[in-house]
């Protein structure tokens, strides 16, 4: 949940209208968990909650497996090379002990790497330094 914001960065017109299509079943449920983030009343607190709600209803609804696959069809492979190290070496790292762990931890801070260089070209390109 922590990397929610670039996630959903990368996301397309099209994909965001397939995972809307594949939560149809559960998108009314939706309502109070948006007004809730949409409030500039809400605390931390409940818009975490609100988004806890979302992903909880996503999950029961039995459509997060439509909707990740319409997120994995938005990535590159390198993206999704690097979203997959990252995964496998925070549960690594979350639930190996010693150096198993260790290695999880090394895998993610490389995947992190392999985001700056990405970024850095990116740069590059958009800045017109080549």
């Amino acid at each position: 949940m922590l990397g929610a914001a670039e996630l959903r960065a990368g996301v397309t017109a099209e994909a965001a209208e397939e995972m809307a299509e594949a939560c149809r079943p559960v998108i009314s449920k939706f309502d109070k968990y948006i007004l809730t983030i949409a409030s500039e009343a809400s605390s931390t607190t409940e818009v975490a909650t609100a988004v806890f709600g979302i992903m909880s209803t996503i999950w029961s609804g039995g459509c997060l497996s439509a909707v990740v696959n319409a997120w994995l069809g938005t990535l590159s492979v390198g993206n999704a090379i690097l979203y997959g190290v990252t995964a496998l070496g925070t549960l690594l790292a979350a639930f190996a002990t010693d150096g198993a762990a260790e290695i999880g931890i090394i895998a993610v801070e490389l995947a992190t790497a392999g985001w700056l260089i990405e970024d850095s070209v990116k740069c590059v390109e958009e800045c017109s330094y080549a």
